[in-house]
């Protein structure tokens, strides 16, 4: 309790002093005022009708962004395009996770969906962004986990980070209607240009994925080489989990 007092009496003498500093500075504006905290009140009422003070306090935020033809309708299919990136991003994270388990061990696999997995974070960040920029609200949704996250073997996998790319794609182009129904040109041009080519390439690429698995079945020499090929040539280096666990002092021969 007498700590207590004490911190308390520490605050009021250095809040007096700060009062009667200002006090002592503007004693010339305020010659009627005798006690220093009158003083504070009354400066601190009269300070917006200073000639610096144009604005007057209001409510914030203010609940009315700045937008230009942001249609309602195009902000709320935008808020469901990043819960559709980040419902992939949370299947590849499942997927990487999965192949990288002590007992499956196929860092090609591991590797390839980490890579996918920053990806369509990345995408869910622009789209994101672009909703602010645009002026709009962005609201976030539940994501929800793979029903099954016991991925098998690689073709079950590539099976359904088709199906996601697929819904991805539909998705921009649900989007991209949605801004041409309401003459949103720099939305429909954020889709078109911003994404759907990449997305042609990722589904056409998740397809020969699916038929190259789909003939070598179970093997586990094929599988062993189709992972191999896979960290090799569709990896970039900075995803590959065998380069990210070399030692320090190795180098690459």
């Amino acid at each position: 309790m007498l700590k207590l007092r004490s911190d308390k009496k520490i605050l009021s003498d250095v809040f007096n002093s700060f009062v009667r500093q200002l006090y002592t500075k503007e004693t010339k504006l305020y010659k009627g005022i005798c006690k220093p905290k009158l003083f504070l009140a009354k400066f601190l009422a009269t300070s917006c009708k200073d000639e610096f003070c144009i604005d007057k306090p209001t409510k914030w935020p203010s609940g009315k962004p700045a937008n230009f033809k942001f249609h309602q309708e195009t902000e709320t299919i935008l808020n469901e395009q990043i819960n559709t990136e980040l419902k992939a991003f949370y299947h590849y994270l499942s997927m990487a996770a999965y192949f990288g388990r002590a007992d499956v061990a196929l860092p090609g696999c591991e590797s390839f969906f980490m890579q996918m997995h920053h990806e369509e974070h990345e995408h869910a960040i622009r789209f994101l962004n672009y909703v602010k920029m645009r002026g709009g609200l962005v609201n976030l949704c539940p994501i929800q986990p793979p029903s099954d996250q016991d991925w098998k073997c690689p073709l079950h996998a590539f099976k359904t980070a088709l199906t996601l790319e697929l819904e991805v794609a539909e998705k921009l182009v649900a989007v991209n209607a949605v801004a041409e129904k309401h003459g949103d040109l720099n939305a429909s041009d954020f889709i078109v240009t911003g994404f759907m080519e990449d997305q042609m390439k990722s589904v056409n690429e998740m397809g020969r994925f699916v038929a190259v698995l789909s003939g070598i079945g179970d093997q586990s020499l094929a599988r062993f080489i189709f992972d191999k090929d896979l960290l090799e040539h569709y990896v970039q280096p900075k995803f590959n989990i065998l380069r990210s666990k070399l030692r320090p002092n190795s180098t690459d021969k």
